[in-house]
């Protein structure tokens, strides 16, 4: 008796063999999608390496320089026992010494050796006073142009020295007030045409430093 196989069962039947050839299909697209889409790249940078220069340099071969050595100790003389004065005393050799040459030079002057102010015997003065000193500012409008615009007064304290002549010399301001307005210019001008008598010692005229203030008065 013959049966009808249903389609079903036909089916049921090749189900293994339908998947084995899917898997089989599916890994040859795999296969071939994976070969085909790959793509190996290998870029490789190469970094170039700055070249090193040496620099040489030639030193110079320095020699050393051998210092003198030093001198040798002066030696003390030891006094021969045995030689007498008299016959170190060369008399013969007096004659022929130059005098003028070989002699010391003489001490300084009584003239040129400065006495102090308070030990003078005779004291410097002013010829003319202050009345002199005042004149001479007036007449020779030695006030301070700054300080007239500004309607200032000051003082100056000159110091300086009276030499055998009379004549100052050294002068410097010690002081002034205020400062920086010319009245120390102005006093060291004053004092420098004055004249004074001279200090005296052992009657003898001397130098001697003084100091003399300086009042500066608007009239």
């Amino acid at each position: 008796m013959y049966t009808l196989k249903k389609p079903e069962g036909e089916v049921r039947l090749l189900y293994p063999k339908l998947m084995e050839l899917a898997l089989a299909v599916s890994l040859l697209l795999i296969t071939l999608i994976f070969i085909l889409s790959k793509k190996i790249e290998s870029r490789v940078t190469i970094q170039k390496v700055a070249e090193v220069v040496l620099e040489t340099e030639e030193i110079p071969i320095t020699q050393q320089v051998r210092r003198p050595p030093p001198p040798a100790r002066p030696s003390i003389p030891v006094e021969d026992p045995d030689v007498s004065e008299e016959e170190n005393l060369l008399f013969k050799d007096i004659d022929e010494i130059n005098w003028r040459e070989e002699a010391p030079p003489p001490p300084p002057s009584v003239e040129e050796e400065i006495v102090d102010f308070f030990a003078v015997e005779v004291t410097p003065k002013m010829i003319g006073g202050e009345q002199a000193l005042h004149d001479y500012l007036v007449k020779n409008n030695l006030y301070p142009e700054m300080a007239r615009r500004a309607q200032i007064e000051g003082a100056a304290m000159i110091q300086f020295i009276v030499n055998t002549d009379g004549t100052p010399s050294e002068i410097t301001v010690f002081q002034e007030k205020p400062a920086g307005l010319g009245f120390g210019e102005a006093g060291v001008k004053a004092i420098a045409a004055m004249r004074f008598t001279p200090g005296m010692q052992r009657d003898r005229p001397v130098r001697v430093p003084m100091r003399q203030a300086i009042k500066f008065q608007l009239e």
